[in-house]
C-alpha cells in the first residue's frame, strides 16, 4: 500500500513539473499611453523618444546630423534626462494621481507632476498634467498654473504622440490658490518696499553731498529727479522705482525730520497701506541702516527694528 501511495505522489509531482515546463509563457502586457509618456521623457534608450513620434513628424523635424542643440524636438527629449542627471530622488508611477516626483535636494525643493485626467476618447487617449512645486515642505503658489495635455494614438501597438496642448490654468474660485497668490504678492511688495527705502537713503546722501547748503531733502519728488550735476552712480541720480510717488507697491512712503539749515537729519519710513497684509514696515535715517519691524508704529521701527542684513525676527509693535 505504501509503495502504491509513493508511486501516485511521484506521478502527480512529475505531471505538475512537466506542465509547468511546457506551459506557454505569459505574454507581456501591452504598454499604456501613460507608460509611453514616461518612456519618452525619462527612458534611457536612444530611440525611446522618437519611436513615439508619428512618422510624418520624424521625417519633417529630425534630419541626419540634427542634435538637441539644433532640433527643437530632440531638445524636448532631453528634458526628462536632465531631470534624472541632476541626481537626488526621481520616481515615476504607472498608475495613481501622481506621474512623477523629482527632488534634487529633498530638504529644499521638490517637483510633483500630477495627472489631472487620463481619458480614452475613441482611438485617442488624452493625459492632462499639472505641476506642484515645493520649497522645503511648503507648496509654492504659482501666478499661473500650467496645464499640459498629451494626446496619443496607437499605431501598430505603439502609442504615438499626436498633439501637445499647453494651457494656463487660473482657478479664481479656489481659496487655497487665492491665499497663496495673495501671500506671494505681499512678499513681492515687501521686497520692493525694502529696496526702495535703500534707494532713497542713497539718494539722500548724494543730494546732501551736492547741496551742502541745503543738506537732506524731505521731498520725494526732489530725490527722484536726476540733476545735471549728478553723475551715474551718485545717490541723487539713482533711479527711484516709485518715481517720487508717496503711495507705491502697497506701501506709504514718507520722509520727515529735515529740520535745520542745512538739514543734518532725515527719517524715511515705508508703512503697509493694508494693516492686515502681514508684511513688515521699513525705515532708514542718516545712519544708512535700513531696518524692518512687524507692525505700523513708525517710531518703534527706528528704536526696535532689526537691520535688514540679518539678525533675529523683529519684534511686533502696533499703535
Amino acid at each position: 500500500m505504501r509503495q502504491i501511495c509513493r508511486a501516485f505522489l511521484f506521478v502527480a509531482t512529475a505531471g505538475i513539473f512537466l506542465r509547468a515546463q511546457t506551459a506557454a509563457p505569459t505574454p507581456p502586457r501591452p504598454q499604456t499611453a501613460r507608460q509611453a509618456l514616461i518612456e519618452m521623457f525619462l527612458g534611457k534608450g536612444e530611440n525611446d523618444f522618437t519611436k513615439h513620434l508619428p512618422e510624418s513628424a520624424r521625417q519633417a523635424l529630425i534630419h541626419k546630423g540634427d542634435s538637441p542643440e539644433t532640433s527643437t524636438v530632440l531638445h524636448l527629449s532631453m528634458i526628462g534626462r536632465q531631470i534624472g542627471a541632476e541626481g537626488g530622488h526621481v520616481e515615476t508611477f504607472d498608475a495613481g494621481p501622481t506621474l512623477l516626483v523629482s527632488a534634487p535636494n529633498e530638504a529644499q525643493e521638490k517637483l510633483e507632476v500630477i495627472v489631472e485626467r487620463d481619458s480614452l476618447l475613441g482611438e485617442e487617449e488624452e493625459i492632462e498634467l499639472s505641476f506642484n512645486y515645493y520649497q522645503g515642505m511648503e507648496l509654492q503658489a504659482l501666478p499661473v498654473v500650467p496645464r499640459v495635455i498629451f494626446t496619443f494614438k496607437q499605431e501598430k501597438e505603439v502609442w504615438k504622440l499626436t498633439e501637445v496642448t499647453v494651457a494656463a490654468h487660473v482657478p479664481l474660485t479656489d481659496p487655497e490658490y487665492l491665499k497663496g497668490l495673495r501671500k506671494q504678492q505681499n512678499e513681492s511688495n515687501q521686497a520692493a518696499a525694502q529696496n526702495r527705502v535703500g534707494v532713497l537713503d542713497m539718494a539722500e546722501k548724494g543730494y546732501a553731498t551736492r547741496h551742502p547748503d541745503r543738506g537732506y531733502s524731505c521731498t520725494l519728488a526732489t530725490l527722484s529727479t536726476p540733476e545735471p550735476s549728478a553723475t551715474p552712480g551718485e545717490g541723487g541720480s539713482v533711479y527711484d522705482p516709485g518715481q517720487g510717488s508717496q503711495e507705491w507697491s502697497g506701501y506709504r512712503f514718507e520722509i520727515t525730520g529735515c529740520e535745520g539749515s542745512p538739514a543734518s537729519k532725515f527719517r524715511i519710513t515705508a508703512v503697509p497701506l493694508d494693516s492686515d497684509a502681514n508684511v513688515k514696515m521699513f525705515c532708514a535715517d542718516e545712519s544708512g541702516t535700513v531696518k524692518s519691524l512687524a507692525g505700523t508704529k513708525t517710531s518703534a521701527c527706528f528704536t526696535r527694528g532689526e537691520a535688514t542684513n540679518g539678525g533675529t525676527s523683529p519684534n511686533v509693535d502696533t499703535d
